[in-house]
C-alpha cells in the first residue's frame, strides 16, 4: 500500500483516543474536568472526521454564498469512464468543468431569450464524490448552481430547466467530453491500493437478497445519454438556507454512514445502504472496501466556480450585501480570509456537544493541550483514567529434557 494510505489508516486509529493527545477543559463553578480527544483530520473513512468536514462546507456555504435560489445538478458516469476517472484525477475535474459551463450556455440562450443583453456571469459550487451508498466506488459529481446568472452586482432569475433542457445539456456535455477521454488510457493498477479500486469500480457488490429493493422511478428532469445520468430536480429556494446547507452537507459527507453500521454477532459487519438491503461483509472485505474509497492525494473534493471562485472580480459583490446606490463609482475590494470554524463550534455544530458549558450550567476553561502521548499517558494514569501497566513476568530458564542415559 502506498505510504500516504498506510498513515491515513494510523491517524484513524487514534481518533478520539486520549493516549494519543486531549484537551483538557475545567468548569470554573464546580471544578468539573472534562477531556477532549483530538481528531484524525483524514479523509478516508473516518465516520466522526467526515462528518464534521461535511458540517464545516455546509456552514461556510451558508455563510457566503448569496441568497438566491440553488439546483442540484447530479452527474453519474458509464461504467466503462469510471476506472479512467479513478485512475488519472483529473479527468473528474475536467468533466465537472465541462459540466459548470454547459449549464451555463444553456442559462445564457434562456436569458437572452427572455430579452436580457447584459454580459451575465454564472457562479457553481461542485462536490466530487468517490463513493456510493453500498461502499462501492462511484465517481460522480454533485454541483450547485444558482437558478440564474448575475449582471454586475444584480441577479437575473431564471426559469427552472424543463425536461428537454436537460436532456439538450447532457448531449453537448457527452460530446465536449469526447475530446477530454480521446486517447485516454488508464492503464493497469500500479499498487495494491488502485488494484483495490479498479476491482471495486468494475465489479458490483452482492447485497444478497434484492426482494427488498425499492425499484427506481423515472422522475423529472432527468436524462440519460450512453450511459451519463444528470438529474436536476433538486431545487431550493432562496430563503431555505438550511436546506441550502444540507445539500452541502450532503455532497461533502464522508463514506461511511455510522449508524449504518453495525457488528454480527459471528464478527461480521453489516452496513444498510440506503435502498434498502444490508450488506454483509467480514472486517478484511469491509476494510478493502474503504481502503477503495481514499481520496487521492492534492485532490479537491470542493471547488467554487465562476463569480463564486476565491480570485473572482464580482465575488465580493454578489456575496456580501449590495453597496447602496451612490454616483461615485463602486471599488471591487477582495474579501479578506474568513477563519475556519473553531474546534469547539465545530464540535457543538455536529455532535450537540458544547465543550465550553458544563452541566451545572458553569463556564469551562482549556487548563492545558497534551499533545505528546507520553505526557498523556502520565496524565491518564494519574487521574485514575489508565489502568497501570502489568508487571513483566520474571526471566526463567527454558525447560530442560531429561536425559535417559
Amino acid at each position: 500500500m502506498p505510504k500516504r494510505v498506510q498513515q491515513e489508516v494510523r491517524r484513524y486509529l487514534d481518533c478520539g483516543i486520549l493516549s494519543a493527545g486531549f484537551v483538557h477543559v475545567k468548569c470554573e463553578a464546580c471544578q468539573d474536568s472534562l477531556l477532549v480527544g483530538f481528531s484524525c483530520k483524514t479523509r478516508g473513512w473516518c465516520p466522526s472526521c467526515g462528518a464534521r468536514r461535511a458540517e464545516e462546507t455546509a456552514a461556510h456555504c451558508g455563510e457566503v454564498l448569496p441568497k438566491v435560489g440553488y439546483r442540484q445538478w447530479t452527474l453519474s458516469l458509464p461504467w466503462a469512464l469510471r476506472w479512467p476517472v479513478v485512475k488519472t484525477p483529473r479527468l473528474l475535474r475536467a468533466v465537472e468543468r465541462r459540466l459548470v459551463r454547459s449549464v451555463w450556455r444553456w442559462q445564457r440562450r434562456e436569458a437572452k431569450r427572455l430579452g436580457e443583453r447584459r454580459e451575465l456571469s454564472g457562479g457553481a459550487v461542485g462536490f466530487a464524490q468517490l463513493l456510493g451508498s453500498a461502499l462501492q466506488l462511484t465517481p460522480h459529481l454533485h454541483v450547485l448552481l444558482p437558478d440564474g446568472l448575475w449582471a454586475g452586482a444584480d441577479f437575473v432569475a431564471l426559469p427552472p430547466p424543463s425536461d428537454g433542457d436537460v436532456a439538450a445539456v447532457l448531449r453537448r456535455l457527452v460530446l465536449q467530453l469526447a475530446k477530454d477521454f480521446e486517447g485516454a488510457e488508464a492503464g493497469w493498477p500500479d499498487d495494491a491500493l488502485e488494484a483495490l479500486q479498479s476491482e471495486g469500480v468494475q465489479h458490483r457488490l452482492s447485497l444478497g437478497e434484492l426482494h427488498g429493493v425499492r425499484p427506481r422511478r423515472a422522475g423529472r428532469r432527468v436524462a440519460v445519454v450512453q450511459g451519463f445520468s444528470l438529474h436536476a430536480d433538486t431545487q431550493v429556494h432562496a430563503q431555505d438556507r438550511a436546506g441550502l446547507e444540507r445539500l452541502c452537507r450532503y455532497g461533502s459527507r464522508g463514506p461511511v454512514a455510522e449508524e449504518r453500521l453495525s457488528r454480527l454477532e459471528d464478527g461480521r459487519y453489516a452496513y444498510r445502504t440506503r435502498r434498502g438491503p444490508t450488506l454483509v461483509l467480514t472486517a478484511a472485505q469491509l476494510v478493502k472496501r474503504l481502503v477503495a474509497l481514499i481520496p487521492p492525494r492534492g485532490t479537491h473534493l470542493t471547488c467554487f466556480h465562476g463569480v463564486l471562485a476565491p480570485n473572482a472580480r464580482l465575488r465580493p459583490v454578489v456575496t456580501l450585501a449590495p453597496p447602496a446606490a451612490t454616483a461615485a463609482p463602486v471599488t471591487l475590494t477582495r474579501k479578506p480570509r474568513r477563519p475556519r470554524l473553531d474546534w469547539a463550534t465545530l464540535q457543538q455544530r455536529t455532535f450537540g456537544v458544547d465543550v465550553w458549558t458544563c452541566r451545572c450550567g458553569g463556564k469551562r476553561k482549556v487548563l492545558a493541550i497534551i499533545t505528546h502521548r507520553r505526557t498523556a499517558l502520565e496524565v491518564l494514569e494519574n487521574l485514575g483514567l489508565l489502568q497501570p501497566r502489568p508487571p513483566l513476568p520474571t526471566a526463567q530458564s527454558p525447560p530442560q529434557l531429561p536425559l535417559g542415559v
